[in-house]
């Protein structure tokens, strides 16, 4: 238990290394993805959402993720229609 605490804490390391305040999202996000959910990020912009994203993805080896930029006239259906297209 404490080798894998330990390493989670290391990838945690890893993945905020020059990012300030994002300590939660982070290790939400990294649970996510060993849980194999999906997360999605919203927020204004400049707030580093992709750049987090961005690097949970690369600790992992069979990366695979999708972004989307969204507007506020996005909709629901538009990201639905998206991934059912490039996940089929």
């Amino acid at each position: 238990m404490n080798n894998i605490k330990g390493h989670v804490a290391e990838l945690l390391e890893i993945i905020s290394e020059g990012l300030w305040e994002k300590e939660h999202i982070i290790s939400l996000g990294l649970l996510s993805c060993i849980a194999g959910e999906s997360i999605f990020l919203l927020g204004p912009l400049g707030t580093a959402k992709s750049m987090v994203a961005r690097r949970l993805k690369e600790v992992f080896k069979n990366k695979k993720s999708f972004e989307y930029l969204m507007s506020r006239f996005s909709t629901l259906y538009q990201i639905h229609s998206f991934l059912w297209h490039t996940m089929r």
